[in-house]
């Protein structure tokens, strides 16, 4: 037999690829390309963590029932209200426009001074555990500066109660019948008979603006652009309670817009009656003064010109004339006299409708604009006082006539009584002219013809006046008995035999849905974070090795013949990885190499055992080393005396004949570990290994080392360097990854190649259906011996 010593450093063997020669930086693989998204890995990675994946699902889905439960359905009620549009505005004291615009509507209906008084009547305030317990409260009222939280009542049998906080705190106690809860703000005093059947009451009070609150956010409103009809819809859990509440809401608000508006006529009308008496108290003074005028006169000469029935009536054409230009003129510079300090006046204070009344009632019926301004003034400011008494400032039907009065106030008004000042000016310059050009003619004519005529005059004026203003009144009164609401309630709310919305299976459907994804997530983070070998391509990828064969996983079968099948295939699988490692070699030289794994349990052991049968049955003489000299076992494997081995050759006290054994299998000798000794791992590295490699070399085909695993210390590395070559062992949820990456950096840096890695115990189907077998024998095929093998459990059996 010709064999050939294996060189003490690696050479480059024709036929070996690049990348497995014992270089630094020469045992890379080629360079493998991850896919974009690796699929296939997620699809493991949720398979191997099925249980925890259906545990996670359980408890998501028992959660998420759980809290579905609590979650009640919710009913929609609905209300629609009529809304009055009025008739289009006329020119008259009384328009038939409706009282508010849409959206101050709206704003009205959702205001404290609707709601609150709703949340009181009906107690919604008020929450309890038990339909039942109602009656507890019928006769509940919340003050202002109510107390909220939830308490506990307890009622004994001595008429006695205590009110508590829900943590036991002591509020107040008392007998039962009298007032509870007075310090809390509440208005309550139940029979002490509806005790009788229940000693222990829990409920919760809250504010009724906060209650308000939680309403308003629950009313939904519709009110089409220029539409009439507006459509209230209020969500809620109980459909018969809910109806009730709109109900009372919706009659609460068409009693208070209705309040509104008679308040609003009833503030117009008092305006009215104030300036209707100053307009009589003006009228009998200038009746007064006419009188006393004529009665002070009747007995004067006149200009020769007899008197019948009244001075004005038998004067002559030219002299009436003349007098009542003058009389005209007089009263025009008193006009603009007037109207002159009003306006000046309005500069720096407020303006006065009832000035014009009083001063100017001729300007007020000669000037439609500014009469109708100074009744618009009246008719906006009883409207102010009518709605602040209802709403607040904040509101903005409150800034707009609140803006609306100042503008007339300060600029319509003064701007009409300037235009109208001027107009009097012109007319007095006119009138003054014509006056002093006929007055040489008429200076004899008595004074006292204008002052009567300015008296009739002033009385004819003031009489327009107050019947303007008395007509005005009754018809205002005439509106206030025959009003009728701008509102009306067009559909009463009905409770709905049916919930709108239930929400428990979608959210029981969420969560399953919600915990089958965290429990994906929560897998697929884990096989990230695992820093266990799972995959294929974590050898090939971050370790850079080559996958040189697969080991089945062994699993007991009770089936003689599904064992047969499985041994088998683990048979096939070492006979696929003799071939793997054989070329890896050059023909004419030895199989020279350590087999060794990053960490124990990873199956080293098992795999050189099968890997020197594999060879031994294929015909080459095969020499199996156990250089594990501190836990070896492959003399329980073979059944072979521990002693002599190679810790008696290292020391020198055994040759390498006595030392190595045949095995029972043909063409398989081994050498077992020897006695254990301290000094044992030191003698790795001597010289005495490096001659029983060489020596070996003239004797064996196959030379495999089973070394220790990487992380028991420098034994793998040494005899590594021994055999110059390494052969790596992983096994999938076993061996640590980033621990064998940060040791076979080491190896990078020695003078060893990596022939590649076995991973063993791979399981049947996923990411390795690749890289097995399944070829089952036919049914009748006679029972033979087809090889041997060893067992996870250190046995070495015939198949």
């Amino acid at each position: 037999m010709s064999v050939r010593i294996a060189p003490s450093q690696p050479e480059y063997y024709p036929g070996v690829p690049a990348y497995g020669l014992g270089q630094p930086g020469g045992n890379l693989p080629p360079t493998w390309e991850p896919e974009s998204i690796p699929w296939s890995r997620y699809v493991e990675a949720l398979r191997r963590h099925v249980w925890l994946m259906l545990a996670v699902v359980f408890l998501g889905s028992i959660g998420g029932l759980v809290y579905s439960k609590r979650v009640k359905p919710e009913y929609d009620v609905q209300a629609t209200l009529w809304i009055n549009p009025g008739s289009t505005p006329e020119s008259g004291p009384i328009r038939g426009q409706q009282l508010l615009s849409p959206t101050s509507w709206v704003e009205l209906l959702r205001s404290f001074a609707i709601i609150e008084p709703v949340v009181r009547k009906l107690r919604l305030n008020v929450s309890y555990a038990q339909a039942a317990d109602s009656v507890f409260f019928r006769d509940f009222e919340s003050h202002n500066g109510i107390r909220p939280g939830a308490f506990v009542l307890r009622a004994d049998n001595t008429g006695h109660f205590e009110l508590t906080t829900l943590k036991g705190e002591p509020v107040e106690h008392g007998l039962l019948g009298d007032s509870i809860g007075r310090t809390l703000g509440f208005g309550w005093a139940p029979p002490a008979t509806l005790f009788a059947r229940k000693r222990v009451l829990e409920f919760s009070v809250s504010t009724p603006r906060a209650k308000s609150l939680a309403l308003v956010s629950k009313l939904h409103s519709m009110l089409p652009e220029d539409g009439q009809f507006l459509t209230l819809t209020l969500t809620g859990a109980d459909a018969q309670r809910t109806a009730v509440t709109l109900n009372d809401w919706v009659s609460q608000f068409v009693e208070a817009a209705g309040q509104l508006k008679k308040r609003h006529l009833l503030e117009f009308k008092h305006i009215l009656a104030g300036q209707l008496d100053v307009a009589e108290r003006e009228l009998r003074n200038s009746e007064i003064q006419l009188e006393q005028f004529r009665v002070n006169t009747i007995t004067l000469p006149s200009d020769a010109t007899p008197l019948a029935g009244g001075v004005q009536a038998t004067r002559d054409p030219v002299i009436s004339n003349f007098f009542q230009q003058k009389q005209a003129l007089a009263e025009v510079q008193n006009e603009r006299a007037a109207l002159q300090e009003l306006i000046d006046g309005a500069k720096t204070g407020e303006l006065k409708p009832e000035a014009f009344i009083i001063m100017l009632p001729s300007v007020l019926n000669s000037s439609p604009r500014l009469r109708a301004a100074i009744e618009d003034l009246s008719a906006r400011e009883a409207s102010l006082h009518s709605e602040q008494q209802y709403l607040t400032d904040a509101n903005p039907r409150i800034g707009q006539l609140k803006e609306t009065i100042r503008t007339l106030q300060f600029e319509t008004i003064p701007q009409i009584a300037q235009s109208v000042l001027q107009s009097l000016t012109a007319r007095e310059r006119d009138m003054s002219a014509r006056v002093d050009n006929e007055s040489h003619e008429l200076r004899a004519i008595p004074v006292r013809t204008i002052e009567e005529m300015r008296l009739v005059r002033q009385v004819a004026a003031t009489e327009n006046l107050y019947k303007v203003l008395k007509a005005r009144y009754d018809e205002i009164s005439l509106s206030e008995a025959q009003s009728t609401p701008d509102l009306s309630v067009l559909d009463f709310a009905v409770p709905p035999p049916r919930p709108n919305s239930n929400d428990a299976p979608r959210l029981f459907l969420l969560a399953v849905i919600a915990s089958i994804g965290a429990a994906a997530a929560l897998a697929i983070f884990h096989d990230r974070i695992d820093r266990r070998f799972r995959y294929p391509e974590q050898a090939t990828r971050d370790l850079r090795l080559s996958i040189i064969g697969t080991v089945p996983r062994f699993r007991p079968h009770r089936s003689e013949s599904a064992q047969l099948e499985a041994m088998s295939q683990a048979l096939e699988s070492f006979r696929t990885l003799r071939l793997g490692v054989r070329y890896q070699f050059a023909l004419d030289a030895p199989v020279i190499l350590t087999v060794s794994s990053p960490n124990s349990n990873d199956g080293k052991s098992m795999v050189s055992a099968n890997l020197a049968i594999a060879f031994a049955s294929a015909g080459h003489p095969t020499l199996l080393i156990d250089g594990d000299v501190r836990a070896g076992g492959l003399h329980q494997t073979f059944d072979l005396p521990v002693t002599p081995g190679l810790v008696e050759y290292l020391s020198g006290t055994a040759t390498m004949d006595s030392a190595i054994r045949a095995a029972a299998s043909e063409n398989l000798f081994i050498l077992p570990r020897g006695a254990r000794a301290n000094h044992a791992p030191e003698l790795l590295v001597s010289d005495r290994m490096s001659t029983l490699i060489q020596a070996a070399c003239q004797k064996f085909e196959v030379i495999i080392v089973d070394s220790p695993p990487l992380v028991a210390g420098v034994d793998a590395y040494a005899l590594s360097a021994v055999t110059g070559n390494l052969l790596v062992v992983l096994r999938p949820g076993v061996s640590d990854r980033k621990l064998a990456a940060n040791k076979l950096n080491l190896v990078d840096r020695l003078p060893i190649r990596k022939v590649g890695v076995v991973i063993n115990g791979v399981p049947s189907g996923g990411l390795y259906r690749d890289y097995g077998s399944d070829y089952p024998q036919r049914k009748g095929t006679p029972t033979y011996t087809i090889g041997g093998l060893a067992t996870p459990g250190g046995n070495h059996a015939r198949v």
